[in-house]
């Protein structure tokens, strides 16, 4: 049983009819389908509990039949609105004064339909977007002690949040879902921090109701939230209108880029397949046009997730984003003129109040490290340029984890953004903002700098939060706004010379004036502030205790990073030795220190390399040789060699001067144990009983996946590992002293019970929780009887196999329907069904869930745990079962573990390859049938083990029976 669609029979029946149906037929006579729609339906917004925007027409709209007559009463008022065509209506209601009293809105047609919303409150209305610390809730954040007194609180508080549920569109949408719809006080851990923080705060000037609705969703960037017509708009930025126009196909930009997809589609197929054949691996399949392949593309998230909440009646905006934007230096601040003119056209405000907090610190606190500085640069670019903009520093919130890019502080920079709106949208006497940054003069040794200061809070001083690491202890160590530090010197203001080397600088507060000197730049020419990745403790605040935003200027302009051509070379430089062409050489993985490698058997020695160099590898008396193929890799094999248990040297040298030594290699036997994820888990702990702890078996060595990822798509050969660090695995001994890591249970108890007198041990310790098939190889799977839609799944990906050149015909084909279906439509100003507006056709592939631990689809889990390490000369091979290694499908186990069982001579490369393996009973798992392996050994056991121990032991004896008296 699949745990996902099948998709082999899909491709290969779809023709340029299967698109066109009645949906979409009616969709361009602009007639909905009547009973599958209900007699009056409301915008997404609209729904029990919300909050509505007072002193302002507040828009309400929904779907019904053609023609209908709608009416809307609430607060005394009555407005109608007639059906279009296309079932829309839309009305306004008459401003409306904030109440907090729970009314009733009620929608009557003229067939007597009547739709009701209850708990409707009149208030304050501010929408919130962003990425995920945007989306961070209130209750793992310092706004946790807010969000428990109002859900404790005995009334409940008539503060609620509204969040559109996660999506991507293609297309604008006209509708959105919020699971739990508006959410009460009572629901605050829950809530937006920064947007809880925000509306606390509101609330407690304002004494009204505060309705935050949000769209936001995490790693995205500020692209995706964007309408096209801000793309369209921006002179800066008309290579991303563009892009989003080829994905349209009623544009002549989308033919053209079409045209040439489908080109390019037919050529990867035959050129993968032609590298395939000679060795290599496919290369990366073409992406559709445009915007199509790009889930968190631009205009995609707007289109899900805003574009149908528009125009609800909001005050203003708030945002928090920019990591995903992290390299984009100065184009940021045209990127957010997009999104901001944007919103602000097709909500039809053009001065919609926009409030938005500067990108946080991140990083090691490292004064040349510039991490997101420039990234705020380009904020504060953009703020000094706008108009009913407002922006709020966060770089000064002194994190207690400064490498962690979600802070917990959300609490300060919601109440900063409430006070730009307090001060400008509610006319409140407030201080919002600290000194800005206005110019700066050079005379001598020293440059002065100018501030401006927009609003209350004149004078300039030394000042300081605090430490968030104190706040646990005493929160009164970590305040806001910031508090006087007299007899302070300010920090992080530096200076340079022409060279543009920056030198810390010596800064005083001289009046409204800062005055920085270095006796390392006597001859200033450029002046920063605060301009790293971590600025911890900056402390230029207002007497409001408002932090100065940071700022960097060299000869008089604005700093950023992509100016210096010094700068500039040096991150190319950079990304040609990381990313270019490069000299290199790289064994397979379980080619590390300590290894053990098989006796009595011809031993695979392989890696990568550059292409049409020579590899020599000499272990002890042996001397081989190899060149370097097209596609990067090289083999050689060591002749047979008895066991060996004094460590040697294997040396790895390449004609262009590379070379790698292995150090400590030991011959032995080595057996391979995968299946449960509980093999790689369960290590052994000394026991404080020296006579009941385990001894060292100072001959047996373990290599042990230690990465979370087990899966993949297609081989991997480079390396297992896709991370570094604590992720490498390495051959470990199974002692216990202090270096190290302990051995596994299954690596000792099965070594100790195989061992022969005097032989080394290696153990290759795997799991994970994926049934047998998908630890067999894409080569064995194409012999693996009774598994045929399974290979013919799989050979989806592989463009060598005639599944593939079928389907790749076949996928055209859908694609090209699919454009003619979009563009009937459009052309028709008729809104595109779900099945097309959100995503084009996908090219058909094996089922991958990059989120899901567990997978049924073959090869996946061989594709990353087996094919980095093979070929390479085993004993033997072990299957030990956890629950999540039973198929689905119960009644299949038995087939796939012996289609695994047959598929282990060709992944070693070996003309057999011993297999033992541990059984449950059929009263374990019922309809599990007999086993079918048709060649190995087992044990049996009666209940899910919560030690492998046991199991180990038997499987180490069962193990040494197979193989007793084998060279």
């Amino acid at each position: 049983m699949s745990n996902g669609p099948t998709k082999t029979a899909v491709v290969l029946a779809l023709t340029a009819a299967v698109l066109s149906s009645a949906v979409v037929a009616n969709a361009a006579e602009q007639t909905p389908a009547e009973d599958s729609k209900p007699a009056i339906e409301l915008g997404s917004p609209f729904v029990d509990n919300a909050i509505l925007q007072r002193q302002m027409s507040v828009p309400v709209w929904g779907w019904s039949k053609p023609g209908t007559i709608l009416t809307v009463e609430f607060a005394g008022q009555k407005k109608s609105a007639t059906a279009r065509k296309d079932g829309k209506w839309f009305l306004k209601l008459d401003p409306l004064e904030a109440n907090a009293t729970p009314r009733e809105m009620v929608v009557i047609d003229n067939a007597g339909n009547t739709v009701g919303l209850i708990n409707i409150l009149v208030g304050e209305v501010w929408f919130a977007s962003g990425q995920s610390n945007m989306e961070w809730v209130a209750g793992k954040s310092m706004c946790r002690d807010l969000a428990n007194t109002l859900q404790r609180s005995k009334e409940e508080v008539p503060v609620r949040e509204y969040s559109a549920d996660i999506g991507s569109s293609l297309f604008l949408r006209s509708r959105v879902t919020s699971e739990g719809g508006w959410k009460s006080s009572k629901q605050a851990g829950g809530f937006s921090a920064l947007s809880l923080a925000f509306a606390w705060e509101l609330y407690q000037e304002l004494k009204v109701p505060i309705g935050i609705v949000r769209s936001s969703h995490g790693a995205t960037p500020i692209e995706t939230w964007t309408a096209y017509e801000g793309f369209a708009s921006h002179p800066t930025l008309q290579d991303i209108a563009a892009k989003i126009r080829q994905s349209d196909p009623t544009t002549p930009d989308s033919k053209q880029a079409y045209e040439a997809f489908y080109d390019d589609l037919k050529h990867w197929q035959q050129k993968s397949e032609e590298i395939i054949n000679k060795g290599g691996t496919a290369l990366p399949r073409p992406s559709l046009p445009g915007i199509a392949d790009e889930w968190k593309g631009a205009t995609r998230m707007y289109n899900f997730k805003i574009a149908p909440l528009v125009p609800y009646a909001i005050r203003g905006a708030i945002w928090c984003q920019g990591t995903s934007n992290g390299d984009d230096g100065k184009i940021y601040a045209a990127k957010m003129e997009a999104l901001v003119n944007g919103w602000r056209k097709n909500w039809g405000r053009p001065d919609l109040p926009f409030y938005f907090t500067q990108q946080q610190s991140y990083g090691e606190p490292d004064p040349d490290n510039v991490g997101f500085a420039d990234l705020r640069e380009a904020q504060t670019l953009f703020f000094m340029n706008a108009e009913n903009v407002g922006m709020v520093p966060q770089h000064d919130l002194n994190s207690a984890r400064p490498t962690g890019i979600h802070y917990y502080n959300k609490l300060d920079p919601g109440k900063r953004l409430a006070h730009w709106a307090l001060a400008h949208q509610y006319g409140k006497d407030i201080a919002y903002t600290g000194p800005i940054y206005k110019s700066h003069t050079i005379k001598g040794n020293a440059v002065r700098v100018q501030f401006e200061q927009r609003g209350p809070g004149d004078g300039l001083i030394v000042a300081s939060k605090g430490m968030q690491a104190d706040y646990q202890k005493d929160p009164s160590a970590y305040v806001e706004p910031a508090q006087e530090t007299k007899g302070e010197k300010l920090r992080h203001f530096r200076l340079a010379g022409k060279d543009k080397v920056w030198h810390a600088a010596e800064a005083v507060i001289d009046g409204d004036e800062v005055v920085v000197t270095s006796k390392a730049a006597p001859q200033p020419v450029g002046v920063q502030y605060a301009y790293s990745a971590t600025p911890m403790g900056a402390n230029l605040y207002n007497r409001a205790g408002l932090p100065a935003p940071a700022f960097a200027y060299f000869n008089g302009k604005q700093l950023f990073n992509e100016d210096d051509p010094a700068i500039v070379a040096a991150a190319k430089a950079e990304a040609e030795r990381k990313w270019g062409k490069k000299t290199y050489l790289l064994p397979s993985t379980l080619f590390r220190d300590h290894a053990v490698i098989q006796r009595y058997l011809p031993v695979p020695v392989w890696g990568h390399g550059v292409p049409g160099t020579e590899i020599t590898v000499v272990f002890g008396n042996q001397s081989k040789k190899a060149v370097v193929g097209e596609y990067e890799q090289w083999l050689v094999t060591l002749d047979p060699m008895p066991d060996s248990s004094e460590g040697r040297d294997l040396d790895i040298r390449c004609s262009n001067g590379e070379a790698r030594t292995i150090r400590d290699v030991l011959v032995g036997d080595v057996w391979i144990m995968t299946g449960s994820r509980q093999l790689s888990s369960e290590l052994i702990r000394k026991d404080e009983n020296e006579e009941a702890s385990p001894k060292d078996l100072p001959l047996v060595r373990e290599f042990r996946i230690k990465t979370k990822a087990r899966r993949f798509r297609t081989p991997r050969k480079l390396r297992m590992e896709i991370g570094g660090g604590k992720y490498v695995a390495s051959w470990q001994p199974a002692d216990f002293d202090e270096i190290g890591d302990p051995p596994s249970v299954i690596a000792y108890h099965f070594a100790s019970r195989v061992q022969q007198s005097g032989v080394p041990v290696g153990i290759v310790t795997l799991g994970s929780e994926t049934p047998p098939l998908t630890w067999v190889s894409h080569a064995s799977m194409q012999k693996a009887a009774g598994f045929e839609k399974e290979r013919d799944d799989l050979n989806l990906a592989y463009p060598n196999t005639d599944i593939c050149k079928k389907a790749v015909l076949a996928y055209i084909d859908t694609v090209k329907q699919y454009n003619r279906d979009v563009a009937t439509l459009l052309s028709a100003g008729a809104e595109l069904p779900t099945e097309l507006a959100e995503q084009a056709p996908s090219f058909p592939q094996p089922y991958y869930n990059q989120w899901a631990s567990r997978t049924e689809t073959a090869t996946h889990t061989y594709n990353f745990c087996i094919s980095p390490l093979t070929p390479f000369a085993v004993r033997g091979v072990a299957w030990i079962p956890g629950k999540d290694n039973i198929d689905e499908d119960v009644s299949r186990y038995s087939a796939t573990l012996n289609a695994y069982s047959n598929s282990l001579a060709t992944t070693y490369g070996q003309q057999e390859v011993p297999f033992v393996y541990a059984q449950p009973t059929a009263e374990l798992a019922p309809g599990i049938g007999k086993p079918m392996v048709t060649h190995g050994a087992r044990v049996d056991f009666g209940e899910w083990p919560r030690s492998l121990r046991s199991i180990a032991a038997e499987l180490g004896e069962l193990a040494a029976e197979q193989v007793r008296g084998k060279k």
